[in-house]
């Protein structure tokens, strides 16, 4: 595990997502952070509800809910003008967003990690033709559509890559995603993508995958600005999207919701028995 805890803050600055449902869903992604993503990226971190963003401690990186952005590219990850990183999560994509950009947080604060190897298999032209690119460490994106989520707590949570993702080869009994979803080394599984540059060139491109055909997006330099790799990265995905079918998401932290208040109820009922 890596020697300093990281710290996530949980915050919600929307009108449909209360306090309540917040912590909620806080501690089903503490759970998945501690018990399933960290001992895998060697991680140590926490995630923490905070009922506004002037409660959180400077050591954190916030994960925002809004309920709409002026800009429809905006969503995703930042950072402030001090360099410092946070994301910002559509109430319509949570909580299973917020999943994705908690994780992808975690193992790269500052957006701009890099893994060298193949490119993705199948992929079209140009990019079948090169022999290696530099893979930017997102760890969600190759398998983030909902059908390969998973429940923590009756609250849905995105799948993730494990580091073996990023190896030459298939080796058996390996796991490549967390849910098992993804089968073998760089690939992208339906509704998912990859980034990664062309370190002769230096040009950077993605791979979507859309009801099992690839597509290849290629990046101008404009599209990076002054701004870190990863937020141009998730920026150019969205707006290669919004030319697709708008994505929706499966909310599943109410049925959380509804059974601990049950188990609540059932608390309250012993106490009162005392």
């Amino acid at each position: 595990m890596s020697a300093l805890p990281q710290h996530v803050a949980l915050v919600s600055q929307s009108t449909t997502i209360s306090f309540s449902e917040i912590t909620s869903v806080a501690a089903a992604f503490n759970k998945q952070v501690t018990r399933d993503f960290g001992p895998i990226w060697n991680i140590t971190g926490t995630v923490d509800p905070f009922d506004s963003l002037n409660n959180v401690p400077v050591d954190y990186w916030p994960v925002v809910i809004l309920d709409k952005l002026d800009d429809p590219d905006a969503g995703g990850y930042h950072q402030t003008e001090n360099g410092e990183p946070f994301s910002v999560v559509l109430a319509s994509d949570f909580p299973i967003a917020a999943s994705h950009e908690t994780l992808e947080m975690l193992v790269d604060p500052f957006g701009r990690k890099t893994v060298a190897g193949s490119p993705p298999p199948d992929s079209p032209a140009p990019v079948k033709s090169f022999k290696r690119v530099k893979y930017l460490v997102e760890v969600c994106d190759p398998c983030e559509d909902d059908r390969f989520s998973y429940t923590i707590n009756g609250i849905t949570v995105s799948d993730f890559i494990t580091p073996h993702y990023y190896d030459p080869v298939t080796s058996a009994g390996v796991r490549y995603s967390f849910t098992g979803a993804v089968k073998h080394p760089h690939q992208v599984l339906d509704g998912g993508y990859v980034s990664f540059s062309d370190p002769t060139t230096g040009r950077w491109y993605q791979i979507f995958v859309e009801n099992g055909k690839a597509t290849v997006n290629e990046l101008s330099s404009t599209d990076f600005r002054s701004m870190p790799i990863r937020q141009a990265t998730d920026e150019a995905a969205r707006k290669y999207r919004t030319k697709q079918k708008p994505r929706k998401h499966d909310n599943k932290s109410k049925p959380a919701a509804a059974a601990m208040s049950g188990r609540a109820e059932r608390v309250q009922k012993a106490i009162k028995a005392l």
